[in-house]
């Protein structure tokens, strides 16, 4: 009997030993896990997702440096210096130990150039971009009418409605296909007037008048294909979207315009 109650106590005392045991091996577990991540340096500071910005301006903003301590990195100061540059529209900076940093870029692409006494240029959301200062050469629509240079400002989204209606256009017809795209070289808006326009090929004027913008783009895009490039671009004096289901143009050896269904 006594041997059975010796086996029962020890039994007793078994899970609460185990128990102290355990915890007291995740603490030293912690412990050395913090020591070893504050032991980590910096080895690589990795860039991806750039085109426009250079590595080196990022690396320069975000101020990290080789060497430093991996876990000291204050991510979200370096986020907001990053951020400062007008092409970067989001960033993330995130550790990878034990020896790495990567930032992730997202960059605001142009779509459009506007000339003014400078060249801006503006990406989807009607954001101000400043001249690109990287290797790439932008080949984009033009957006004319009477702008000045003030409305214009790097990093700003722009406020004007008919330039943000001339941007919708580009946008839309980026969206149907980036051949559509390509195929405007001009956008002109002027206050109580119509869209004009121009194509890429032969600077054809095209009358866009106002609204019923995807429409209106399928209509030419359908023409252009069917029609112009069997006929060729350069025998055409205009093209008018503004009826509905009908393209209205006018050939260059033609005396009346000719109506199209579209």
């Amino acid at each position: 009997m006594e041997a059975q109650a010796d086996i029962k106590r020890t039994r007793g005392f078994g899970g609460p030993l185990l128990m102290i045991g355990l915890i007291v091996g995740a603490v030293v577990a912690a412990v050395w896990g913090n020591i070893w991540k504050s032991e980590l340096k910096i080895e690589d500071v990795r860039v991806d997702g750039n085109t426009m910005v250079t590595d080196k301006e990022i690396l320069s903003l975000a101020n990290i440096s080789k060497d430093q301590k991996l876990y000291s990195v204050d991510l979200l100061a370096a986020q907001k210096r990053i951020m400062q540059v007008a092409f970067i529209k989001s960033v993330a900076v995130n550790r990878e130990a034990p020896n790495r940093i990567t930032i992730t870029v997202t960059e605001r692409v142009p779509i459009a150039a506007v000339v003014l006494d400078r060249i801006a240029f503006l990406d989807a959301d009607g954001v101000v971009l400043p001249p690109a200062h990287s290797d790439n050469v932008f080949d984009l629509p033009v957006l004319t009418g009477a702008f000045q240079s003030r409305e214009f400002i790097p990093g700003k989204q722009i406020a004007r409605s008919d330039v943000k209606e001339a941007l919708g256009i580009l946008v839309t017809a980026q969206q149907l296909s980036d051949e559509l795209y390509r195929q405007i070289s001009e956008v002109h808006t002027e206050t109580g007037k119509d869209v004009m326009l121009y194509t890429a090929e032969s600077g054809v004027p095209v009358v866009f008048g106002r609204g019923d913008v995807g429409a209106k783009l399928v209509k030419f895009d359908a023409f252009w294909k069917e029609i112009v490039l069997h006929r060729g671009a350069h025998e055409l004096a205009y093209i008018d979207l503004r009826f509905e289901d009908q393209v209205i143009v006018r050939w260059n050896y033609d005396t009346e315009e000719v109506q199209t269904r579209s």
